[in-house]
């Protein structure tokens, strides 16, 4: 299954947890602080708050110190544990191409987090494909019905602006007082470990802090009051943040969009979920900055297969299969978001040649493309395990097509439910 629901299932594992209180700071020294509302998995369904709006944001911002609901030894290895949330990703090139320093609310994941993971894995893995969809069809219908409602047919933009001042709002209005007394104890042990960290990290004058909307707002709301720090609104960012969103809509930022919905899982299970009108008009505007490059045409060549064209998606797959510059995605990969992980346009290319193939009839030719795929061994996971514990069993899921074809039908979602788990290369801790 998707990810982030098994992880959602596994439980809050890596809940925030309050460091040292440091020393207060000199009123002097009283650092600015700016809290910043984010959506996880859901930014790449919001075309009004894409990572592009993310990163026109933090250049609006210009932090010189940034705090992530991760984990800092991660951070500093170049690499997240949360990472299927696509605004981390975001933050963390951020940092690393202006040099502003991170942090993390923990400094590492706790010793029996990996052996929960496995063990939550080996519990969803033991699950029949049948008993899987029977169990998530539904919740898969209410999600997908929900992207539709929120995201891509909304009354109005659903900009931060909007989410601000009413959406967040109307998503908590069902939340029960127990939950509500559950985020905002959350949000007051969120600001104590941020005031923590900025107590003996005195050097940054503008924090900005990325938290999942609902504890975001718990914690702005707790750090109001505290007087170590000003606390500034998100809102008196957000219009110069619009003027630069411009130069943040480039070519690798609108790849990446567009990547959120054509190929993406959700993508498999219901594309006319996504507007499509307004992903038109984004690879309009990706064609126009680069018509001839490998990331656009494989982008066009999924849009024309998601619309069932068939006859024109494939000379532009063939191109790319028959192309020997190995061309790669130019965004981050390993947030787990495009089916497969991969960054190799050639790869990604051969998979849906594959595909097609398959929808068109050429069953033997199919069977060609998959076994050289399978062929590849180890390399077809190793950008799925560049982050996090969890990632898809993508050899797996590939060699399942040589027993069956594929269909295109929605069900061909409930072939990447199972799992498996690693520790990543950049994981700081002894290896284990």
């Amino acid at each position: 299954m998707r990810t982030s629901m098994v992880l959602s299932a596994l439980g809050s594992l890596f809940l925030l947890q309050p460091a040292p209180v440091g020393a207060p700071l000199e009123s002097s020294a009283v650092p600015d602080v700016v809290v910043v509302p984010t959506l996880g998995t859901n930014h790449q369904f919001d075309l009004d708050y894409t990572v592009a709006h993310v990163e026109a944001l933090l250049d609006a911002i210009r932090p010189d110190g940034i705090v992530l609901d991760d984990f800092t030894d991660w951070l500093r290895s170049g690499c997240v544990v949360s990472a299927t949330a696509p605004e981390y990703h975001v933050a963390l090139r951020y940092a690393q191409g202006h040099r502003v320093p991170i942090w993390g609310t923990r400094d590492r994941p706790p010793a029996s987090a990996y052996e929960d993971v496995v063990r939550g894995i080996a519990q969803v893995n033991g699950q029949t494909p049948e008993s899987v969809e029977r169990n998530y069809r539904t919740r898969l219908e209410i999600e997908t019905a929900r992207i539709a409602r929120e995201f891509s047919f909304p009354p109005e933009p659903v900009t931060l602006a909007f989410l601000l001042q009413t959406g967040f709002a109307k998503w908590g209005a069902s939340r029960t007082p127990a939950q509500r007394e559950a985020i905002t104890a959350s949000g007051r042990q969120a600001a104590e470990t941020l005031l923590s960290i900025i107590a003996v990290n005195q050097q940054p004058k503008r924090w900005v802090v990325l938290m999942p909307w609902a504890r975001a707002l718990a914690t702005a709301e707790a750090l109001r009051s505290q007087s170590a720090v000003r606390y500034r609104s998100v809102t008196s960012f957000l219009r110069a943040a619009d003027r630069a969103l411009a130069g943040h809509m480039n070519g690798g930022n609108i790849a990446w969009i567009l990547s959120g919905m054509l190929d993406e899982w959700y993508g498999m299970w219901a594309p006319q979920v996504f507007p499509t009108e307004r992903l038109a008009g984004l690879l309009r505007q990706l064609q126009q900055l680069a018509p001839t490059d490998p990331t656009t045409r494989f982008l066009q060549a999924r849009w024309l297969m998601q619309n069932r064209d068939y006859v024109a998606a494939e000379p532009l797959f063939v191109s790319l299969v028959d192309d020997s510059t190995d061309a790669r995605l130019p965004f981050p990969i390993n947030g787990k978001w495009v089916r497969p992980p991969w960054s190799s346009v050639r790869l990604k290319a051969m998979l849906n040649l594959a595909f097609l193939r398959d929808l068109r009839g050429s069953r033997d030719s199919a069977l060609v493309l998959y076994r050289e795929l399978l062929a590849k061994g180890a390399v077809l996971d190793e950008e799925a395990r560049a982050a996090g514990y969890v990632y898809d069993d993508i050899r797996g899921v590939i060699d399942s097509y040589t027993r069956s074809p594929y269909t295109g039908l929605p069900t061909e979602a409930f072939r990447h439910y199972r799992l498996a788990a690693a520790v990543p290369r950049c994981d700081p801790a002894k290896a284990r």
